[in-house]
């Protein structure tokens, strides 16, 4: 055997992005406020919460060009108090030119003095108020991020003493979804004990600052993997 990988933490869910402690995702279905908040309750989390600058540039980074997405800022309870959904608070407010304006700004009259739940928009995905009910977006959940207990990725070698990786035409029958380009090995070990079956992950360098990660089902022998290919590491997932 080679060297082992150990980590202790969290993960996400398949889809959703992590960052700090929570995982995120959004979705492209456009909903009201008052139906995206219920979503993400069923995914027992919430809407998001930006409290902070580095949380901002990330939500900015997922909404990209998908323009009107609610977060879980709003005044429903009291005008002009600003609260999150998640309990959290902080000074922390992305505000968009003359915005909070308490005006939906598409609506009717009837509808004025009643924008009460913000979204993000624009490429710096900065914020303005909307009406709850009759404003329909995409919108974005967040969720704990689900622990995990201590588990042991042990490196598996071929019999000629090189790193072990399935050839691409193995890959085709054993990889349990579409590779996915991950920041390290640590990444592709969380992403692998995320998802059902998976028992082994293979971790290619793609480019400088790039690797490929490939999450395997185990099927037979290890002994099977007999040679490697330059830049690729064969990995175990022990409970």
């Amino acid at each position: 055997m080679g060297s082992e990988l150990w980590t202790r933490g969290a993960v996400c869910p398949d889809l959703w992005q992590p960052f700090g402690r929570k995982c995120y995702i959004l979705f492209e279905n456009r909903l009201n406020w008052v139906e995206s908040l219920e979503v993400c309750k069923g995914y027992q989390g919430s809407l998001a919460t930006v409290n902070t600058e580095e949380k901002q540039e990330f939500i900015s980074e997922i909404c990209n060009e998908h323009f009107e997405t609610w977060i879980g800022f709003n005044d429903i309870d009291d005008e002009g108090v600003w609260k999150w959904v998640s309990g959290e608070d902080d000074d922390f407010t992305m505000w968009g030119n003359v915005e909070p304006n308490d005006y939906d700004g598409i609506l009717s009259d009837e509808h004025k003095n009643s924008a009460d739940c913000a979204m993000v928009t624009g490429n710096q995905a900065l914020w303005a108020d909307r009406n709850c009910v009759h404003g329909f977006y995409r919108f974005i959940c967040e969720k704990e991020m689900t622990e995990k207990h201590m588990r042991t990725s042990k490196q598996i070698y071929g019999r000629n003493g090189s790193p072990a990786c399935l050839k691409e035409s193995e890959l085709a029958d054993m990889t349990l979804r579409s590779s996915t380009t991950v920041r390290s090995r640590v990444d592709c070990f969380r992403l692998c004990i995320s998802i059902e079956h998976c028992t082994e992950f293979q971790v290619r360098s793609t480019s400088e600052n790039a690797l490929t990660c490939d999450v395997l089902r185990s099927e037979g022998e290890h002994a099977q993997y007999e040679s490697g290919h330059d830049g690729c590491h064969m990995f175990i997932i022990i409970d």
